[in-house]
């Protein structure tokens, strides 16, 4: 019999190492060795930024010029996701530098009011904490010969004694200590009760600590933060947050669900995600010295994509016609049973979806805005790797979500990064030397721009005439910061010796089409959603931007680009991190978990990628700010001033 040979790769600088068949994907052979490589397209070969060095062996790759150079070609560097192995290889794998989601510490009432999603600190501290998970102590009867029922009868008769609750349920894996349980101080127990399922979470033997604590965690296609609480009280104890592991698989939901139906890709998108919450509980842990047996509840928000991930759920027809999940909601688990460790006693409860793009984390942040319970006419964005919207007000509620793609976020951008430090945050342009200024997060030496600054560019460009309406540069206006480089044409905003990569940060007509695309889906989908009800932007109360963008975003360059309305600035409100807060909220309250639920039950669901009027709406949406400039009244007075004034500067 012939054995089929196979191939050894050793990776540099990791020295890791690993055996595949012949053409296998070097990019997974990278993947399934652990290592961490940037691939934001999933493996399509349109981002560029899996690029490695072959140091000894042979490959077979197509060729890609327009993210590796000659140069770089006849060194070795090829697009590990187009490559196919032909020999036994050395392989350099840059190292990522290890960036961190940054968010705000602090217990609550330290906290910019703001990323409360419009609550206020007042409104927050006048919320009634009523968990639904109670410890409690008990005595349970004896038995006797006069009587002898059961062991379980007599304790489901002290809860109910003690707590109200009837017939409680008690699981097998309690059931089967439970005897040694009950006499091993004198039938005096301290059990842990879900008051609202009826259910015994946990029992322990004496009077223990009656101390009760939650986490509150939002999985985001991007971050992931968690929130340790205090549930006698409602106190932030401890923050942790860390980028998705996933990342590495597909920057957005669609490439990790492609990456799913893979052999053994569900498990290792489960795995790497659950490890990470895993490290940052154990964080909060020693943070705030919490005894992890005192941590009953954990309330988990996130996309609907996300949400499969982590209870191990095939995603895969969520990006199928006619686009359903397997459900918007997943059963009470225990912490053991979702593969979350340290905190043995928890239960695992997920807050409800709406439909396949339409999450747990835009149902948190709709409980977390209170607009379900007010008057006024709300819009809710979301603005992350997808853009989702909820309009209404507390008769009812409409849905929708806009494929923008990852380009806010830093995705598909040559020189896009996410909002860390060495982000520029925001941009402006000499309008007579047509040179950047920058604010960079964190200060120093730039390393990329992120989506505030890219919309800043965007909005700055148009506005000083170094791009036209359809997002091409004006080459005739003597710009010298305009460079062309193997037929690409881009604009410098950083110079080389001025960044900390030492390479130019820039701007290219490719970035442009990609962040005008993610624009023009956002608006189309605000603009649709409106239309459905019949309604415009005009009669809009407020607007809620929740999403990491929102904390750094010029709102006057957003409706410059044409991605938000052009009403009344006062009318937006930035809010941070809606679907933890949510979350948050649900742990403290028994009645905001129920009302979560409502809302999730209450929200009617659009699909906008069968709705011709959205497709309408989008390819108008693909100059700057709109096809038709009367959605852009202040926009269009604004760049018809600086015409005039630059015409009469020319004179």
């Amino acid at each position: 019999m012939n054995r089929v040979k196979k191939y050894f790769i050793k990776f540099l600088p990791s020295n890791k190492s690993i055996t595949i068949d012949p053409n296998y994907n070097l990019r997974q052979a990278i993947l399934d060795c652990g290592l961490d490589i940037d691939s934001s397209c999933g493996g399509a070969g349109t981002c560029g930024r899996c690029v490695v060095q072959i140091i000894e062996g042979t490959v077979e790759t197509k060729d890609f010029p327009k993210f590796i150079s000659k140069k770089e070609k006849e060194n070795g560097f090829v697009l590990s996701c187009q490559a196919r192995v032909k020999s036994d290889l050395v392989v350099y794998v840059p190292e990522r530098v290890k960036q961190k989601g940054k968010i705000e510490k602090g217990e609550l009432g330290e906290r910019p009011s703001k990323i409360y999603a419009g609550i206020s600190k007042r409104e927050f501290s006048s919320i009634e904490v009523k968990p639904w998970i109670v410890k409690e102590w008990l005595k349970v009867e004896k038995p006797s010969f006069s009587y002898g029922t059961s062991d379980l009868f007599r304790l489901q008769k002290a809860i109910k004694e003690s707590l109200g609750i009837e017939d409680c349920v008690v699981p097998i894996h309690i059931m089967r200590i439970l005897p040694n349980v009950l006499r091993e101080k004198n039938w005096t127990v301290t059990v842990t009760v879900d008051k609202w399922n009826r259910t015994l979470i946990d029992i322990q033997a004496g009077e223990v600590d009656r101390k009760c604590y939650g986490i509150a965690i939002d999985i985001g296609t991007t971050t992931l933060v968690l929130y340790l609480v205090d549930l006698e009280n409602g106190d932030i104890l401890s923050v942790a947050s860390e980028y998705n592991p996933q990342i590495k698989f597909g920057e957005d939901i669609i490439n990790r669900i492609v990456y799913s139906t893979r052999k053994e890709g569900l498990n290792k998108l489960r795995e790497v995600v659950v490890d990470c919450l895993n490290s940052l509980i154990w964080n909060l842990l020693l943070d705030s010295g919490v005894d992890p047996d005192s941590i009953v509840s954990v309330v988990v928000a996130g996309n609907s994509t996300m949400m499969h991930l982590f209870y191990g759920v095939p995603p895969r027809y969520i990006r199928e016609e006619p686009y359903v999940t397997v459900a918007n909601r997943f059963p009470n688990s225990t912490a053991e049973e979702v593969g979350i460790k340290h905190i043995r006693n928890a239960m695992v409860y997920s807050m409800k979806g709406v439909a396949s793009y339409l999450g747990s984390d835009i149902t948190s942040g709709v409980l977390a805005t209170d607009m379900a319970c007010q008057k006024e006419l709300t819009l809710f964005l979301d603005l992350g790797t997808n853009g989702e919207l909820v309009v209404g007000n507390s008769e009812w509620m409409m849905g929708c979500s806009c494929s923008a793609g990852p380009a806010f976020e830093g995705g598909g951008v040559k020189c896009g990064i996410r909002a860390v430090d060495g982000a520029i945050e925001k941009v402006w342009i000499d309008e007579e030397t047509y040179k950047c200024e920058v604010e960079v997060i964190g200060g120093g030496k730039p390393r990329g721009i992120c989506g505030s600054g890219l919309i800043d560019i965007i909005g700055e460009m148009y506005l000083k005439g170094v791009i036209d309406r359809k997002g091409k540069f004006n080459r005739d206006i003597g710009n010298r910061y305009l460079e062309c480089v193997d037929g690409d044409l881009r604009y410098i905003i950083v110079d080389a010796r001025d960044s900390a990569t030492g390479k130019s940060i820039f701007i290219s007509e490719v970035d442009i089409n990609n962040l005008m695309r993610a624009k023009a889906a956002i608006y189309a989908g605000i603009k649709t959603l409106l239309e459905e009800v019949d309604l415009n932007v005009y009669d809009l109360d407020r607007i809620y931007i929740a999403g990491g963008l929102g904390k750094h975003l010029n709102i006057r360059n957003a409706i410059v680009i044409g991605m938000l309305p052009d009403i009344d600035i006062s009318k937006y409100h930035f809010l941070g991190n809606t679907s933890v807060t949510g979350a948050y909220l649900s742990l403290l309250s028994e009645e905001k978990y129920k009302k979560s639920l409502e809302i999730a039950n209450k929200i009617t669901y659009i699909e906008l990628s069968v709705n011709m009027k959205f497709m309408d709406r989008y390819v108008a949406g693909l100059f700057l700010p709109y096809t038709d400039l009367k959605d852009f009244p202040t926009v269009e007075e604004l760049i018809y001033s600086m015409n005039n004034l630059r015409g009469r500067d020319r004179r």
